[in-house]
């Protein structure tokens, strides 16, 4: 399986099922020779402990480490196949903010 680490923002918990949250995580994306940009990625919590910390000691806006795995899904709707991937939450720090950096 294929792993995932990114740093960004929280935009917004999204509770999804009754055993996911869903995190709407921005980030800068830089490429050599090309201008920064944001990208915005789904991220997704599955293990209680882990929803719970979410729940209780982060916030929109706060700067978040995460890693996890991206797992292929496959669904079907009709006689169309759509394929895509989610990433899996499976670790998340918060990072500190740079006011709690300066003191």
């Amino acid at each position: 399986m294929l792993s995932f680490s990114l740093t960004g923002a929280i935009g917004c918990v999204i509770p999804g099922a009754p055993d996911e949250l869903t995190l709407a995580i921005s980030t800068m994306l830089t490429h050599p020779d090309k201008p920064m940009r944001i990208a915005w990625v789904l991220c997704i919590a599955r293990d209680e402990a882990l929803r719970s910390k979410i729940m209780c000691d982060l916030r929109e806006g706060d700067t978040v480490h995460i890693q996890g795995e991206i797992q292929q899904r496959r669904r079907e709707i009709g006689e169309l196949a759509f394929h895509d991937v989610a990433f899996i939450a499976q670790k998340i720090e918060r990072c500190a903010s740079d006011q709690e950096r300066r003191t």
